[in-house]
Parts: structure tokens; sequence; C-alpha cells
């Protein structure tokens, strides 16, 4: 007995009237029927549009927020070596016993000569009641006074080595005095919105020397961002609302003909399939399998999808003479395609072409399906590692906190950070650094299970949800996590073992999703306090490596 589909298809119901036949043929039913359709594909297009618009400025944000954490750091690890350069350089200028002879006679000339300039370095001799050189911008100074008898002044400029760090993370970077036009009224280490001369920044402020490390990317770059993937959604959603009128009015067309008989659903339930399953391509195939059989009253039909029969409607009358369309770009050899079986009359050259229209139109919206499920998931994915950004993190955490709560079930959280990754950077360039990250990636996807999330929440730092987990069983995923990345992750740097710091946290009755990741936080900074390679609970004592 030939196999059937619980889906209806034409051949099951009662037959519409002549009368309401001629009906639906008349040109204002068929314009209010195209209308129908589209207004039933604009609601949920605009409010996907307004909520992925509001998906891609916080997570253009995040990704604006790492690159500023990695900017800021880089800078900050320069200026200290700035900071000892020209401390030591002052010191050594200022014990030499001519320079102090300068000083006590108050020799300009003799000063001058003593100064010098070396690549960034430039060193002074002040005496005593002289005006002191003008500090300059993007210079890291320092001032060691020889007694009563005057000063000596060394500066290490930055600009070139700040402007380096800014091509590599994409940002800009400068030195600017604390409580400056740059100095935000929110505190040090947070990614913040300034205002600087009538210009909007994204701006990260770290202390050093003295001075205040700003990080920034103007937020007109951001707005730039956003609105280039807003536009391919708003594509997207054109591509849909335009499918769907087309296959409105084909099948408007075909009841005008009366040839969409005995069909159980209205034309209006089949459009209430297409925009419940318009950005779902696994759920539109079943909905373009059954319009095309209603469209052109085929005895059934079945849609085939790499090897695999997705759906399949009534059966083959005979076993010739069906009509094959492709559902992917490719014309032969596909194994993506829609098969659809004849009444005993075979199918007339009409109803082949508006079988070949409608299935045109069917792969535009499976084009427009898996646009939309690729603007979705760049959205909540980190770039490089495909592990999910910090977005994403932080959503699904709000999300299993207050599945604990109401449940009662446990959660924990794993953070870590690779150690030494500046080093990896700094000797074998960013590209190794981005494969040691992937790496890194991989490890993480092939240890936890497809219940944790594992995601990537800035820089080198990773993170873990795992859901139903205690102390004991987070801490032992992070040994093994611990263990996999030592022995997997491989570094272009001989006798270079890849190692990394682990924090773990439970939820405790109570605690918000805020208050774990702070948990877990400080067991990760403890980790590194203590040496580093190692798993710290924010409960328990360290176990060692």
């Amino acid at each position: 007995m030939a196999r059937r589909s619980t889906l209806p298809h034409s051949g099951d119901g009662r037959a519409f009237p002549s009368r309401l036949a001629g009906r639906t043929g008349r040109a204002g039913s068929t314009a209010r029927f195209i209308v129908l359709a589209s207004l039933l594909a604009v609601v949920p297009v605009v409010l996907a549009t307004i909520a992925f618009g509001q998906l891609f400025r916080a997570s253009e944000r995040d990704r604006v927020d790492s690159r500023l954490a990695l900017a800021s750091r880089l800078a900050l690890d320069r200026v200290e070596a700035a900071q000892a350069d020209a401390t030591a350089a002052a010191r050594s200028l200022a014990v030499e016993r001519a320079v102090q002879l300068a000083l006590a006679r108050r020799d300009t000339a003799a000063l001058e000569r003593a100064g010098y300039t070396r690549g960034t370095l430039t060193v002074t001799a002040t005496a005593a009641g002289a005006a002191p050189p003008a500090r300059q911008t993007n210079a890291v100074t320092r001032t060691v006074l020889v007694g009563t008898l005057g000063r000596v002044d060394a500066a290490v400029h930055m600009g070139a080595v700040l402007a380096r760090i800014g091509r590599q993370t994409h940002t800009q970077l400068l030195l600017a005095a604390p409580g400056g036009e740059w100095s935000a009224a929110r505190p040090a280490r947070q990614p913040h919105d300034v205002h600087v001369r009538g210009v909007g920044y994204r701006a990260l402020r770290e202390r050093a020397a003295g001075r205040d490390v700003v990080a920034f990317v103007p937020a007109s770059d951001i707005g730039s961002s956003v609105r280039h993937r807003a536009l391919l959604t708003l594509a997207a959603a054109a591509l849909t609302i335009v499918a769907i009128a087309l296959a409105a009015l084909l099948l408007a067309q075909r009841r005008k003909l009366g040839t969409i008989v005995n069909e159980r659903r209205s034309p209006v339930a089949l459009f209430g399939d297409v925009v419940a399953a318009a950005h779902d391509s696994r759920a539109l195939l079943p909905v373009i399998l059954e319009t095309a059989v209603a469209a052109v009253d085929a005895a059934g039909g079945r849609v085939q999808w790499d090897g695999e029969e997705i759906a399949s409607i009534g059966s083959a009358v005979r076993p010739g003479g069906v009509l094959t369309y492709p559902l992917d770009n490719e014309e032969e050899g596909t194994d993506r395609q829609i098969v659809l079986y004849p009444q005993p009359g075979g199918f007339s050259s009409a109803q082949r072409e508006v079988a070949a229209a409608l299935v045109a139109q069917g792969r535009i919206a499976l084009e427009n399906a898996r646009l939309h499920s690729l603007i979705r998931r760049q959205a909540v994915t980190d770039e490089l590692t495909d592990l999910a950004n910090r977005r994403r993190f932080m959503e699904v955490l709000q999300q299993e906190v207050a599945r604990a709560a109401r449940f009662g079930s446990s959660l924990a959280l794993v953070l870590f950070d690779l150690d030494h990754f500046k080093q990896i950077n700094d000797r074998c360039g960013h590209q190794a650094g981005d494969v040691v990250l992937s790496s890194a990636a991989a490890v993480m996807r092939a240890r936890v299970r497809e219940t944790d999330l594992p995601a990537r929440v800035g820089g080198e730092e990773f993170a873990v949800i795992l859901s139903g987990t205690d102390l004991e069983g987070a801490c032992a995923v992070a040994e093994k996590l611990r263990h996999d990345l030592s022995e997997q992750v491989r570094v272009p740097i001989p006798d270079w073992t890849v190692t990394a710091s682990f924090g773990v946290a439970v939820l405790h009755e109570g605690e918000s999703a805020e208050f774990l990741v702070g948990a877990a936080d400080r067991a990760l900074y403890r980790a590194k306090d203590e040496g580093r390679n190692r798993v710290c609970t924010a409960d328990t004592e360290p176990s060692a490596a």
C-alpha cells in the first residue's frame, strides 16, 4: 500500500462550487486576496526587523568593547614599559658628574649638550629656577630631581606605538591628562559613551603613569556597521513579502481558472503557514510542497533535501510523467528538489508553467530564510571562534538563572583566561593568536555537553554555562578543559605549553546572574594571582596545577 502523508492535498476534500470559483475570479477579490497575504507577512517581518536592529546594535557594541579592552591592555603594557625606560634614562643622566657640575654652575650650553634624543626617547637636564620642558601630548614623562640643583626629565613619545596598536585592533588611542575632556563620569575600565567637542565616541579609559590611556572608536563607525546589517535584513524582508505576494497571485489565478478544487484548507491558512515558516528553511519545505501540489492539482509529491525525504503528499498514480524542479541554484545533479506526481491525465503546459513559477518563488523564500538564519547567527555568534558572543552569553545566563530559581535546579559557571596570551601575539603575530583562540574554542565544543553553552566573552577570556551541574561537577569540567587545552592547542614557540586559569562558581538561592559572573571572575583572578594554570572556586581552596 502506498504511504501517505498526513498533510492535506487537493484531492482530499469537497469540491468548491463553480459559483464560488467564479466569484474568486473577480479582479477585486484577487486584489484583496493578495493584499491579505502580503499583510500577513508584513507584521512579523517588521517586528523581526526591529528586533534584529536592536540585536545588531548590541552585538556591534559588544564587538567594539572587546576591541577596546584588547587595545587598552596592549597600550598599558607599552606605557608601563616606556615609563620604566624613561625612569632608567633620567636616573642614568642625573648621576653623571658632568651633568651635576653643569647644574651647579647653571651652564645652559653644557646642559643642552648633555641632553639627547634616541628614537622615541628624549632626555633633558634643567637647572633650578629654569622653566621645565613642556609636557608633550602622547608622551610618557619621568622626572628625577638632582637635590636642589635642578632636574632631569625623560620623555618617551608614544604616538607611533599607539598608532600601531590602533591599526592592529581597529581602534584609536591617546594619552590624556586626568580630569580632561576624555575623563567621563564613569570609572575607569568600563566601556562608556562620551562626547568630545560635539562628536560621540565609544571609549575605554585606563590609568597608567599618571596619564589616562584612552582607547576609542567613533560612534559613527558603530552606526555604519549596524545600518549595513540592517539593510541586509530589510532586503531579506522585502524578498519575503514579494515571494508571498507572487505566490498569492499564482494561487488566485489558479482559483480563477477553477482548477484548485477539493482542498481542505483555504489559501489564507496556507499563507499562515508560509508566514510562520518564513525564516525556517526546514519548515518552509512542506509548505512549498503543499502549495505546489494544490496549485497544479497534482496527485501528490515529495521534497528531497540533502538525500533525505523531508515531506510527501499522496502517491504517484503512474510511474512516469513526474515534474522535478531543483530547490537550490544547481540545475543538474542536485539532491535538493521537489517532485510532483501527475493525475491520470498528466500535466498540461499551463500547469507546468505555474509549477515552475511557484517553485522559483519557493527558491527565493528558501534563500531568504537562509539569509535570515545567517544574519541572526551573526548577531549572537563570535566571528572568530563561532562560539556564542558576550551578548548571547548574558541572555542565556539570565534565562538559566530564572529556570534554576523556578525549579530549584543547580547551575554553575566556568570562566577561564588563556595565560600569557599577549606573548603569543607579540612573538608569533595576531594571526597565530587567532589560531590559538579558534583551537581553544574547538576544545570547548568537544568537551562540553550539547545542553551547555560555551562562549567567548572577550579577548582571550571564555565561559561555559553548565545547567544542572553542582560545584564538584563544574570543577571536574574545568580540570578536563585545562588538561585538554595544554594537550591539544599548539603554539609555534619551542617548549611552549598553552595553559589557562579557571574560576568556577555555582548559583545560590537569591543570587542574580551578575553576582554569579562576579563570583566566577573573582575566582579566576585568584587563580592568576596564585600562579596561573589552575582551577579556583568561589567557595573552596584552589586545586594546584
